[in-house]
């Protein structure tokens, strides 16, 4: 009897991250081909590194998926990495304007190269795509030359503009007035040609959207921002940079639909200034529903100080008291104190991911309660002593074994993850060691298995381009 094509289906919608997988389950026969190509076309990506693009541009990926009964599965477009300058003429005149004329379900276009070319050849072909509802460019796409044909792309949902430029901004208001069913609104990177004004003229354009992003402009004050923000009575979702002002905002109406927040910022390390810092996000919280708090920290590299200041446990006590119902906070720059810990743990029990960093006290705290949260899934913690602090995968595991819900655990560079599994012995609860690229199976008490290396997938072509036999 056939394998139903429908429960197939679902089946390999979980390999969706897995192109290998994909790639074998697409050689088994026709039907799993039909039922691979579809997740495996779903997302067409060309971002190439400086060594690959040579073999990226020489591949046939593109002609594959413009096939007749390949084209029709891809929905999202991703064109981006490092591009030639000037870029082979080949490929952007004709390469790939000719293959997204075949997908007819586009719905996601992203075209972020690492240096600025002209893409007024894929802005013409996008233009009139009933289908395509999300779409981020950056400046290769908003130069004098090509920002008229990008402002001409209607019935979007989500808009990004990376570095947006003044030729696409003075555009920008009308194509607005065109957007009508434009639900998030992004301006990311360097937005400095983004003024008090410009932004100003944009609310009665932007009264229904949900999402909104702006980037690092100068000109614009804390008070400037949250004065705008507090004219979009649909917003819930915000994502911001903010830079050091020593001037805490004003008060003001709460965005009273907000449900989540991203702060991109500078590494601090004076007290003053991380207080400067938590009055913003304070600012941007108090008297919403917030349910996801995140901080992005522009240096990497940061190095947290257990001795520094401990203005992040105001932050905790300000968000304990008026927003309990947290499901996502991520403030992992700076360590909090033990008593934050045990404060966040008994008041945000909804709480299901977590990134923290603390000390040796507040880990043991995290310990005690862990077994308290009944949502916690995820959890990120970085743990910083002066005597040194070591935690093993096995001492992951243990802690991991504690709580009935959590699955995912980072405690400094060791991380594991757990799952229940079934085989000839039962059901039983596995846990993973993912530490440094490794995905080695630690049952409980056992011991991890040698690094397994990740098969080649099977060729492309032979997947891709042979003819179906008729029936």
């Amino acid at each position: 009897m056939a394998f139903p094509y429908d429960l197939l289906c679902l089946i390999l919608d979980l390999l969706a991250s897995d192109k290998v997988a994909l790639c074998r389950c697409c050689l088994v026969n026709w039907e799993f081909n039909r039922a691979g190509s579809r997740v495996l076309y779903s997302e067409i990506m060309l971002w190439p590194s400086f060594r690959s693009w040579q073999a990226q541009l020489s591949s046939s990926i593109f002609a594959s998926a413009s096939l007749p009964r390949n084209a029709p599965h891809v929905q999202v477009l991703r064109i981006g990495g490092y591009l030639p300058h000037p870029p082979p003429l080949k490929l952007i005149l004709e390469v790939i304007p000719t293959a997204i004329k075949t997908f007819e379900n586009l719905q996601t276009v992203e075209v972020f190269p690492d240096s600025d070319h002209p893409f007024t050849e894929i802005l013409t072909e996008l233009e009139g795509r009933p289908s395509l509802v999300n779409l981020r460019v950056n400046s290769s796409c908003t130069d004098e030359a090509s920002a008229p044909l990008l402002a001409k792309i209607e019935g979007l949902r989500q808009l990004e503009l990376q570095r947006p430029t003044r030729a696409i901004l003075q555009l920008l208001p009308e194509w607005l007035g065109r957007l009508t069913s434009l639900e998030e609104l992004h301006f990311t990177r360097d937005c400095g040609s983004i003024t008090p004004g410009l932004l100003r003229s944009f609310i009665p354009l932007l009264t229904h959207i949900t999402g909104f992003s702006l980037g690092l402009s100068y000109s614009l004050t804390d008070d400037d921002l949250f004065l705008f923000l507090a004219q979009l009575p649909c917003l819930e979702k915000l994502q911001f940079r903010y830079y050091l002002q020593w001037k805490s905002p004003q008060p003001g109406p709460a965005l009273k639909r907000l449900r989540s927040v991203t702060v991109h910022h500078e590494p601090f390390d004076e007290e003053e200034a991380i207080d400067q810092l938590c009055a913003v996000i304070q600012r941007a919280v108090s008297g919403a529903p917030v349910e996801r708090i995140r901080l992005v920290c522009s240096d990497t590299e940061f190095a947290l100080d257990i001795d520094g200041p401990r203005g992040f446990d105001a932050l905790i006590a300000h968000l304990c008291s008026a927003n309990a119902n947290l499901r996502a906070l991520d403030i992992n720059v700076l360590p909090i104190s033990a008593p934050s810990v045990a404060l966040l743990f008994r008041t945000c029990h909804a709480l299901e991911e977590l990134v923290i960093a603390t000390d040796t006290e507040g880990y043991q705290e995290f310990t005690r309660l862990l077994p308290t949260m009944k949502r916690l899934h995820t959890v990120a913690l970085g743990v910083y002593s002066q005597d040194g602090f070591y935690a093993s995968p096995e001492d992951a595991g243990r802690v991991m074994q504690t709580s009935d819900v959590l699955r995912r655990l980072s405690i400094n560079d060791v991380k594991i993850a757990g799952s229940w599994v079934s085989d000839s012995d039962g059901v039983r609860f596995v846990v993973q060691d993912l530490s440094g690229g490794a995905s080695n199976e630690v049952s409980r008490g056992q011991s991890a298995t040698q690094d397994q290396k990740e098969p080649e997938p099977p060729a492309m072509n032979a997947i891709l381009e042979e003819e179906e036999p008729e029936e």
